[in-house]
């Protein structure tokens, strides 16, 4: 690794895995040219070489090593999860390097733990965005759009139907650790813990209705440091109707918050994720989300917004994050709907936003 490369350069940790792999593909096809990292040098050999890019293999253990890795480049682009536990190492690694640092993450811990940093990057004249993801982005940034349409917004909820192609081994984990922690949602101003299914409800979409229930994502706090609504709900969709999940999914937190069972799980899901074959993007297939915001008079506005399978979006969403800072260059913690506007999700191909059902 040479000790700084040029201006704008930028870093993909985690770049083998399944997101890892688009998102440099992606990166490549826009001009890019990203060093490659992650631990397992078997694996990042052959990928740097099929995109003709540079690589470099370490571990989030390795101190020294991943603060080299930080110091070397512009920026890190941080695809590897489970992000609760390595967002915090690469986090700090970047600040002592005066490294701007994106993730794709969409937990509430990440979002947190960005927010703690702020002053330290605000010091270091470097920003901290995490979540540049599917969820986070697409979420955050209707969010942002109908909080913008009324005046002094009270209540927002939202809630997102994501088409995925194929799932990843990271999300599947995050998934069941999602589970384990039970829902949250945000009343006046704070995350408060209710039982996982409460909530539950059906949901009208354009291409249906879908059941839906409240979920502890990241998209709650992202939303919440977009707009600085005290009342937010984000819901998901869910294989159960409201009825099942209420009575079904406290059982499932209370099993899955044995650490060796959901270890087990977790296991079993990323070998059969391995021996799938990976199922090729229908095009006419798309995510969809809605968001609805209130006012204390009861004024309220909504919008909908149309999107491609969840995986392509997240790469497509993460190289135009990596290109808007490193042009703007950004600094502190936040959102990318707070810094760059509602409209930045409008840039990436085939989303549309749609002021009444589509």
């Amino acid at each position: 690794m040479k000790n700084k490369q040029p201006r704008d350069s930028w870093m993909l940790y985690g770049a083998t895995g399944f997101t890892g792999i688009l998102i440099a593909q992606e990166a490549v096809r826009r001009g890019h040219r990203p060093v490659l990292a992650g631990r397992n040098a078997e694996k990042l050999h052959p990928l740097a070489d099929r995109l003709g890019l540079e690589w470099v293999a370490f571990s989030l253990e390795d101190e020294r090593a991943l603060l080299m890795a930080a110091k070397s480049v512009d920026l890190m682009l941080h695809a590897a999860g489970p992000f609760a536990k390595t967002c915090g190492p690469m986090m700090d690694a970047c600040m002592s390097g005066k490294t701007h640092y994106l993730d794709i993450s969409n937990e509430i811990s990440v979002l947190q733990a960005a927010q703690t940093r702020h002053r330290i990057a605000e010091k270091n004249a470097v920003s901290i965005i995490p979540g540049v993801g599917f969820g986070t982005v697409a979420s955050n940034s209707l969010a942002r759009h109908v909080c913008d349409q009324i005046s002094d917004p009270v209540t927002l909820e939202i809630a997102i139907a994501p088409y995925l192609a194929q799932g990843s081994a990271g999300a599947a984990k995050s998934t069941l650790e999602t589970i384990a922690r039970g829902g949250y949602v945000r009343r006046n101003g704070m995350l408060v813990s209710v039982p996982f299914g409460s909530g539950a409800k059906r949901i009208r979409f354009a291409d249906g209705g879908y059941n839906m229930l409240p979920v502890p994502s990241g998209d709650l706090e992202a939303a919440y440091m977009a707009t600085g609504i005290a009342d937010i709900t984000v819901y998901m969709t869910s294989p159960l109707n409201p009825n099942l999940a209420r009575l079904l999914l406290p059982i499932a937190q209370r099993l899955l918050s044995w650490d060796a069972l959901r270890e087990q799980i977790a296991r079993r899901v990323e070998r059969r994720r391995a021996s799938n074959v990976k199922k090729a993007v229908d095009a006419n297939q798309r995510s969809w989300l809605w968001a609805h915001a209130t006012d204390r008079y009861g004024n309220a506005a909504e919008a909908w917004l149309e999107t491609g399978e969840g995986y392509a979006f997240t790469a497509s969403a993460s190289v135009h994050a990596v290109e808007r800072v490193l042009s703007h260059r950004p600094i502190g913690a936040n959102v990318l709907a707070a810094e760059f506007g509602a409209d930045f999700v409008l840039q990436l191909d085939g989303v549309r936003r749609y002021g009444s059902a589509p």
